[in-house]
């Protein structure tokens, strides 16, 4: 009996116990369900999920409008990424030519020196042919303010000054129109500002030598000589630096001037004219004397 006792409290705790294992079976029952539940929900979801993804992929509504810029963002960057390799291409290039124009450069500043020395020998050069004395007037332009026939000025620097008597043939003479009222005047035009040093004047030889008497000869506006007497030939040297561009002759007399040949000896050329040369030599030109 006392056996007895003792086990009823041990069948009772034996069978409490059992009935909290089997609610927890039940427990773990619904939890493995609720598990098993969440799963497929979670495995639906990702399907849709999915499929909203290939939906916005294809197009269609906002999603598509959102994939359009993506795919928009997406060939710009590609665009971009063409342009920057483009732009390096020409800097390359640019490079690559830059240096070639800096070894021509230096391939140049190596010929400095050459140059240089070749400045210096056609300036040497030039200065030797302006201090050479020669005759610059031969068939310079010539004018005269009147003429007789064919005896225009263009014969007086036509180079030909012989000892024939043919004026009108093989020895022609240049000659402005007799006439009372009106002075013989005849300009060379020299083509440069040349340093005068001698001009020859050569009379005609058959007759009429002292038609030359009375006639002055300027270099531009400076007077350089004057004939007072019958001669064939004149030489006026010039003893000071006198530059000019023109040579005039001018008779003082009311006659005319009728000279086989007129010779200007110089250097040169030279700089241009000085400031109011020009205006001195019209006022000469105008000037009667």
């Amino acid at each position: 009996m006392l056996l007895v006792l003792l086990l009823i409290p041990l069948f009772l705790a034996l069978q409490t116990h059992e009935t909290v294992l089997h609610n927890n079976a039940t427990d773990i029952s619904d939890l493995e369900s609720q598990i098993s539940e969440l799963k497929s929900q979670l495995r639906e979801q990702s399907l849709d999920l999915r499929e909203e993804m290939y939906s916005i992929l294809r197009g269609g509504g906002a999603e598509s409008t959102l994939a359009g810029a993506v795919r928009d963002l997406v060939n710009e960057v590609k665009y971009c990424q063409q342009v920057i390799l483009e732009q390096k291409q020409e800097i390359h290039t640019f490079q690559a030519a830059m240096m070639e124009q800096l070894q021509e450069l230096k391939s140049y500043q190596e010929l400095l020196p050459r140059i240089a020395a070749r400045q210096d020998w056609v300036g040497n050069v030039i200065e030797l042919m302006r201090s050479e004395v020669r005759l610059i007037s031969q068939h310079k332009l010539a004018w005269t303010n009147t003429h007789i026939g064919p005896y225009q000025a263009d014969f007086i620097v036509d180079g030909v000054y012989t000892l024939s008597k043919e004026f009108a043939g093989s020895n022609p003479i240049s000659h402005t129109l007799k006439d009372a009222q009106l002075k013989g005047s005849i300009m060379i035009d020299l083509g440069g500002r040349f340093k005068i040093h001698t001009v020859k004047v050569w009379n005609r030889i058959d007759y009429g030598q002292d038609n030359a008497i009375g006639l002055f000869v300027y270099a531009d506006e400076e007077l350089i000589g004057g004939i007072v007497d019958a001669k064939n030939l004149y030489n006026f040297s010039v003893k000071k630096d006198v530059f000019a561009t023109k040579i005039i002759l001018k008779q003082s007399l009311f006659k005319q001037i009728d000279l086989l040949e007129v010779q200007v000896f110089g250097s040169g050329p030279f700089g241009h004219k000085e400031e109011g040369e020009e205006e001195g030599l019209e006022k000469l030109l105008a000037y009667e004397m």
